[in-house]
């Protein structure tokens, strides 16, 4: 039995669950009817780049193409780190520390990338941030997906690690 490299096999158990997140939101969006706000959004496009970012790692990590590497780490930590930052936002707005006037109607990227034009279905905001009656199990569904964004964080510095560790043996 051969043992799989860890900087093929991690990054796309990170892609997967970048997926599986998305999947999660369009799911809650389009069958469920809950409507995501611009913050929310933000995430997804976060979620999407982690996705692409964490295959294009795999598939440099498979090709021996370590110097990729060096490039993409730093970008994947970065896209897990902002759907960390931006998720914790919405949070912060729902329980009141801060102002809801903090979230823009339009996500930060609208006027020069418009993919909610392009995209409406995946980036387009329908909801306000801070106003969330969104729940499973009594944990307002923000909680979950900062619950979520965290665990891909840390799972992302992970497998950097794990990476590391296998490029020096």
């Amino acid at each position: 039995m051969t043992r799989r490299n860890p900087a093929v096999v991690l990054p796309l158990i990170i892609a997967l669950a970048c997926v599986a997140m998305l999947a999660g939101a369009l799911l809650f969006q389009h069958v469920l009817g809950w409507e995501p706000c611009t913050l929310c959004v933000q995430i997804r496009l976060w979620l999407s780049l982690g996705a692409i970012l964490a295959v294009l790692l795999s598939g440099a990590a498979a090709l021996k193409q370590n110097w990729l590497g060096f490039a993409l780490w730093p970008l994947l930590l970065a896209t897990s780190a902002m759907a960390v930052v931006d998720n914790a936002h919405v949070v912060l707005i729902e329980v009141g520390i801060m102002e809801s006037f903090s979230c823009s109607p339009f996500p930060f990227y609208s006027s020069y990338l418009p993919l909610h034009e392009y995209l409406p279905s995946l980036f387009m905001s329908g909801g306000i941030c801070g106003q969330n009656d969104y729940a499973i199990l009594g944990i307002p569904f923000t909680a979950w997906t900062l619950i979520s964004v965290v665990g891909l964080f840390l799972f992302t510095l992970y497998s950097l690690w794990r990476a590391i560790r296998s490029a020096r043996s």
